[in-house]
């Protein structure tokens, strides 16, 4: 019986995993600046990224891919918005679970992969002082590759690779509500998106499991309220990522 491990090496499938931040668009710059042989580039769309996310991505990446014939791939959970799903469940996202990323990320782009029927190789944008962050594919269908960290590229490097190529910065990617949420983070969604924001509180509140389980280390409704009065912010420790796939 044929198994992904006799699938033919040379119908390979170079991919990026973009996921709509500064290191895998530095990435998607270097590997087209330098020929690297890239296929196409797949964004998984939650449906929960903030607006300067989505515009980036229609009226940069979009428009700067056509430009070398590279197809943009979007691909979602069928069943739809995290934000949905966690309406639904009276649930919010987990530092600890991760089955965001799971569900949301992963299971969509590796679907994807599979309906290829190719071998895929899966590029993804990890900065060199992160390089703890690699990790296997876990499937034998798809081989992770890290050139961030293979050249010793920082996310230093990678804001001056965006900034020779002309092209417009993007914002820091990632859910408005995930937890993974800095202070600085929280006080830009509330500034520039306050209906997101609400949003957001609304979640964390009708929780099952609120106020035991927040989005940030106070409620939301607490950090608002020292916002809108000027009051000192709380600090807020911040786990890294969960993986690969997010706030890259």
């Amino acid at each position: 019986m044929c198994g992904w491990s006799q699938l033919s090496r040379h119908r390979q499938k170079y991919i990026l995993s973009y996921g709509g931040g500064v290191n895998s668009t530095a990435l998607m710059i270097l590997l087209i600046k330098q020929g690297q042989p890239l296929d196409e580039v797949i964004f998984a769309d939650t449906g929960c990224e903030v607006p300067e996310t989505y515009e980036f991505l229609n009226d940069v990446v979009l428009p700067y891919l056509q430009e070398y014939d590279i197809p943009l791939k979007r691909v979602a959970c069928k069943s739809g918005s995290l934000y949905d799903r966690c309406q639904r469940r009276k649930v919010i996202p987990s530092q600890i679970w991760r089955w965001c990323t799971r569900d949301f990320k992963v299971r969509p782009i590796y679907a994807y992969y599979r309906s290829l029927g190719n071998h895929i190789v899966q590029y993804l944008g990890i900065a060199y002082e992160e390089r703890e962050r690699m990790r296997k594919s876990g499937v034998l269908y798809v081989s992770n590759k890290y050139p961030l960290v293979s050249l010793k590229l920082t996310r230093c490097d990678c804001l001056d690779r965006i900034f020779m190529a002309g092209i417009d910065f993007p914002v820091r990617s990632g859910c408005f509500f995930c937890p993974f949420n800095s202070i600085s983070r929280w006080t830009e969604i509330y500034e520039k998106h306050n209906d997101l924001f609400m949003k957001a509180m609304t979640l964390e509140e009708k929780s099952k499991h609120f106020p035991k389980q927040r989005l940030t280390r106070t409620s939301l409704r607490e950090l608002e309220n020292k916002l809108a009065t000027n009051q000192p912010l709380p600090e807020i420790k911040v786990r890294k990522p969960c993986g690969s796939e997010c706030l890259i």
